[in-house]
C-alpha cells in the first residue's frame, strides 16, 4: 500500500514552470518535478523555521504577488539567482536610510524590495537582467 496520497493544489503558472526549469537543468538536483515539491516540503520540515519572506509575500495583494511570481520565473529560466544582490540592495537601503534595522525589519524590507526589483524588471525586463547577470 502506497504511503503517497494524492492532493490537488493550485500553483501559480510561473513558480510551476520555474521550478520545473530547475529540475530539467539540473539545478536542484531533483528527479522530477514532483521530487522537487515533495524536496521543498521535506527541506521546510527539516529545518523547521518560518519563512517571514514568502509568508510576506503570500499576505501581499493577489497583483503584487503575479508580479513577483512573473519575475521569479524569469529569473529560474535565466538561471539567476538574487542571494547576493539582493542582500546588497538591502544593505544599501539600510544605509541610505541611516539606520540598523534588527532581523524583523530586514524581513519586512525583503518582500517589498523584491516587489520594487520585480516592478523594474515588469517596466525594463532586458536591463534589470543584464544587471542581475554581471553583479
Amino acid at each position: 500500500m502506497s504511503r503517497s496520497i494524492k492532493k490537488s493544489i493550485a500553483i501559480p503558472q510561473p513558480i510551476r514552470e520555474g521550478i520545473l526549469s530547475h529540475v530539467q537543468s539540473g539545478v536542484i538536483g531533483y528527479p522530477s518535478e514532483n521530487a522537487a515539491w515533495i524536496g521543498l516540503a521535506r527541506y521546510q520540515l527539516l529545518i523547521g523555521k518560518p519563512h517571514p519572506v514568502t509568508a510576506a509575500i503570500a499576505l501581499m495583494h493577489q497583483n503584487h504577488q503575479d508580479i513577483i511570481d512573473d519575475f521569479l520565473h524569469a529569473l529560474a529560466v535565466r538561471k539567476i539567482g538574487l542571494r547576493g544582490q539582493f542582500l546588497s540592495r538591502l544593505i544599501a537601503q539600510a544605509i541610505a536610510g541611516d539606520c540598523n534595522p534588527n532581523e524583523q525589519e530586514v524581513e519586512g524590507l525583503i518582500p517589498q524590495e523584491l516587489l520594487k526589483m520585480a516592478r523594474e524588471w515588469k517596466r525594463h525586463p532586458d536591463q534589470v537582467l543584464q544587471q542581475l547577470t554581471e553583479s
